[in-house]
């Protein structure tokens, strides 16, 4: 994967969240970009079994398709619209 973002996590040190280019479209001219999970080893390298890397428009059918199979508890519900309301908030202010 070609990383452009990446968040850690205080509490997980070897856990990231990364998004880019996915591995897949390498070599294509439109790259495909993609969300992974990514756990590193001790050695240095990451667990690939463990580090999966998602097509973006893969992961977003995931997340619909999840709320449309009811498969969110209403807790992780009421976490993902809090959190997507802040976000269109400021990106509707920061015009």
């Amino acid at each position: 994967m070609e990383v452009h973002h990446s968040k850690t996590f205080k509490n997980k040190p070897n856990y990231l969240i990364e998004w880019g280019n996915g591995t897949w479209s390498q070599d294509w001219e439109e790259k495909d970009f993609a969300i992974r999970n990514r756990y590193n080893k001790e050695d240095g390298g990451f667990n690939v079994r463990g580090s999966a890397e998602i097509p973006w428009s893969d992961f977003n059918r995931m997340i619909k398709v999840s709320i449309e199979e009811n498969q969110f508890s209403n807790k992780e519900l009421k976490t993902i619209i809090k959190l997507a309301i802040k976000q269109l908030i400021k990106k509707i202010f920061k015009r």
